[in-house]
């Protein structure tokens, strides 16, 4: 057995992406005051859940993963896990997660579940494969862990966690749509209905320019709810507006390779954003 794909199955950066949203999401709402022990709970409950909720997409999506030259390499299409044994594994890990997350308070553990049902039931199972808005709702399961990671500091989930969470949401679909613009041959020939594919790159586009102007609201809606300093105003505005700029200019002019250039600046803009939280708490 390969040992490997079991850490591979749960796509450790995509884990880390959203662990660090979680965390630091934890660590600003609880203004970097608390336990050791609580800190751990979170970050065990929330990574095992993550990884977890993964795999069983790993799991669900193994038929149209083997179709893709960029996905037939995972653990399960290759034939270096079986399904049986991902699906179980999948399970495992996110009920642990779960029950840890119970003992933390009883809103981290809904939020998890949330997490699951968004990303398995409504994105995987009901819309990958049929709606090409499908991340609309799917992209829901991305801000469970920074909601859940605000939450289990607060103890209950308040209007700044869950603004700190929509910024997630409206990330998603730049991060999905270029992404989907670079790849698109693949997603035709696993039959994958994304939004480029069925709309074309200008509209899907135009789209994401709007959810991104939205973020941009959200970003300076956080500094007027939360006792953040200057630094994080400065920071988080002026790249979510430097992404807002260059999302309406690649608009105008959609490509292929322009759209993994504006894959790679969202991730950049989301990592800013969060590091900038921490900037705004500190100073």
């Amino acid at each position: 057995m390969d040992v490997r794909a079991f850490y591979e199955v749960i796509k450790p950066k995509q884990t880390t992406l959203l662990m660090i949203t979680c965390m630091i999401s934890f660590l600003v709402a609880s203004g970097f005051s608390t336990s050791l022990i609580l800190f751990l709970k979170v970050f065990t409950a929330v990574s095992l859940a993550v990884a977890g909720t993964t795999a069983l997409n790993m799991w669900l999506d193994r038929d149209i993963d083997i179709l893709m030259p960029r996905t037939m390499r995972r653990p399960v299409p290759s034939g270096r896990l079986s399904a049986r044994i991902c699906a179980v594994y999948g399970s495992i890990l996110f009920i642990i997660g779960f029950i840890v997350g119970y003992t933390i308070n009883i809103y981290v553990p809904v939020i998890l579940f949330l997490g699951l049902f968004f990303d398995i039931v409504i994105y995987t199972v009901l819309l990958k494969r049929k709606n090409p808005y499908s991340i609309a709702l799917g992209g829901l399961a991305g801000a469970m862990p920074s909601l859940a990671g605000w939450t289990a500091a607060k103890g209950y989930p308040d209007l700044a966690g869950i603004i700190v969470s929509a910024i997630i949401l409206l990330w998603i679909p730049a991060h999905i749509w270029y992404l989907s613009m670079y790849f698109e041959e693949d997603y035709r020939k696993a039959g994958i209905p994304m939004l480029p594919l069925v709309v074309g790159m200008e509209r899907t586009s135009w789209l994401i320019v709007f959810s991104v102007g939205l973020m941009l609201l959200m970003v300076s809606m956080l500094f007027i709810l939360l006792p953040f300093g200057p630094a994080y105003l400065i920071a988080s505005f002026l790249i979510t507006l430097y992404f807002f700029y260059r999302a309406i200019i690649f608009a105008r002019s959609p490509d292929r390779i322009g759209a993994r250039k504006m894959y790679k600046l969202a991730s950049m803009t989301l990592g800013i954003i969060y590091f900038s939280m921490i900037l705004g708490s500190l100073w």
